[in-house]
């Protein structure tokens, strides 16, 4: 699990976005040396905080677990992907200016 801390005091404006690149680029880094990656978004940060004895200065942005990918899906994750298809780029992309649908 990689906790992302951003520092308020010291970049009170940017400490949001300079914390999310740097996990992107981890991210990126893990997937190019064959490791699954799962963001985490929804957390209670004083318990994050508080296990790990995190200073009150930084704030918990998010987590990512990382790890080996699974061989096989389990019956369960099959369901989950069947049921649950990925959404077309059309849906959530627009051309040139928003709600302008892309058309492929």
């Amino acid at each position: 699990m990689i906790v992302g801390c951003g520092d308020r005091k010291a970049s009170p404006n940017w400490y949001v976005v300079d914390t999310t690149i740097a996990m992107q680029n981890m991210v990126l880094t893990a997937t190019s040396e064959g490791l699954g990656t799962c963001w985490i978004g929804s957390f209670n940060e004083n318990q994050v905080k508080k296990l790990l004895s995190i200073p009150d200065k930084f704030k918990v942005i998010a987590l990512i677990a990382i790890g080996h990918r699974r061989k096989k899906l389990d019956l369960g994750a099959k369901a989950l992907h069947f049921f649950r298809k990925k959404k077309k780029l059309q849906k959530i992309a627009s051309l040139e200016e928003f709600g302008n649908p892309l058309k492929l």
